[in-house]
């Protein structure tokens, strides 16, 4: 049996391919290295594959936020290998998951557009190249988090036409000067403060307001990532991730702005992993 996962900080996304091609699925809280011990990590495995026939899973494909560094891949191998009693075991970061999920083994390029942003070149069967991530504090543009901030933003400026800033105030009654600047500089996870606004300007996308500032918000994205790559004229241009999946409207046209060509759009790469995977093997 295959086990395949694609996990962020907050859930993972399991898969298990049996002997016979049949597919069990497992919802479980998020694994992220850099937020959870290896004993954490074993623990949270006995309670979330108690009831899954665990020992007889022959290779495991683990995708995750966080596992770009060498360090982290290693230690969620060495909990793995104990856990799963289990050689075949690979494990690498989101980016690639996006890739393998989007391409299989064609060439792209590939854009994580969700809370946070991400792209890079996949040759087929590698990361050829990548952008420069910056997180939410200097980068992310396009993301849920810029979109949201910039949304937010707008909102505490008087910017946002009168009608939709009433709905704003309905929504989120809480949100003013002084509790946004506590969120961002007083409390944690600013970025996910941020996110929670993309979900507004989401719903008001047809109003010219917001599609302008989500239009202005994929074009910055394209230029810090795809129009560097050297072959993205020539590439389709694939998307995983909650943001451009459900705002794609907006983007395709501003691909077509940009005579770049659309590929797949993907709110989560867990089923083309799953996918890629089965092929692998067959």
């Amino acid at each position: 049996m295959q086990l395949i996962a694609d996990s962020g900080s907050s859930k993972t996304d399991w898969r298990l391919i049996k002997e016979d091609d049949t597919i069990e699925q497992l919802k479980t809280s998020g694994i992220n290295p850099y937020l959870i011990s290896e004993n954490e990590l074993f623990e949270s495995l006995e309670a979330d594959f108690k009831n899954i026939a665990f020992r007889e899973i022959k290779e495991i494909s683990f995708y995750g936020a966080g596992c770009g560094q060498h360090k982290n891949r290693e230690k969620i191998k060495s909990v793995f290998n104990e856990f799963f009693n289990c050689d075949q075991i690979f494990v690498d970061d989101d980016m690639l998951a996006a890739a393998r999920a989007s391409c299989g083994s064609e060439e792209g390029i590939v854009c994580i557009l969700g809370t946070g942003a991400n792209a890079c070149h996949y040759d087929g069967k590698n990361i050829s190249e990548r952008m420069i991530s910056l997180g939410y504090a200097l980068g992310d543009e396009g993301s849920g988090a810029y979109i949201g901030k910039l949304t937010v933003k707008s909102f505490l400026e008087n910017e946002i036409p009168s009608k939709l800033a009433e709905k704003f105030s309905n929504d989120f009654p809480e949100i003013n000067l002084e509790t946004a600047l506590e969120h961002i500089y007083q409390k944690p996870y600013p970025n996910r403060f941020f996110a929670q606004f993309f979900q507004f300007a989401l719903l008001h996308q047809k109003e010219r307001f917001f599609f302008e500032l989500i239009s202005k918000a994929f074009q910055l994205f394209l230029e810090k990532s795809v129009l560097k790559f050297s072959s993205h004229q020539n590439l389709p241009i694939h998307f995983v991730g909650g943001v451009a999946f459900n705002a794609n409207t907006i983007m395709r046209m501003v691909l077509t702005k940009n005579n770049l060509t659309a590929g797949n759009f993907m709110e989560s790469p867990i089923a083309g992993l799953t996918l890629y995977h089965k092929n692998k093997h067959s």
